[in-house]
């Protein structure tokens, strides 16, 4: 039998994946701008997901966390580009 993926699930799942990635590259990367670019285009992905998960608190937890991941990101981007 054949069930489908609902949209805001993808968009979630998504929104963890960009989240994630921003996270690992912030940390691993000693480029405080490129954490900066990447975090920030996260965040903007992860509102994206935001709006089109808004309906199922299932699929808007996922881009929540995805969000905070992505602000992370950018923060950890911001503390290197001041501090180191």
């Amino acid at each position: 039998m054949h069930h489908p993926t609902s949209l805001p699930k993808i968009a979630g799942f998504a929104s963890i994946f960009i989240g994630v990635i921003t996270a690992a590259f912030a940390f691993i990367s000693k480029s405080a701008e490129a954490a900066i670019y990447f975090g920030a285009a996260g965040v903007l992905a992860c509102l994206v997901s935001l709006v089109i998960a808004r309906k199922n608190i299932d699929e808007l937890q996922m881009a929540v966390a995805g969000l905070f991941l992505s602000i992370v990101a950018t923060g950890i981007g911001v503390w290197q580009l001041y501090n180191l």
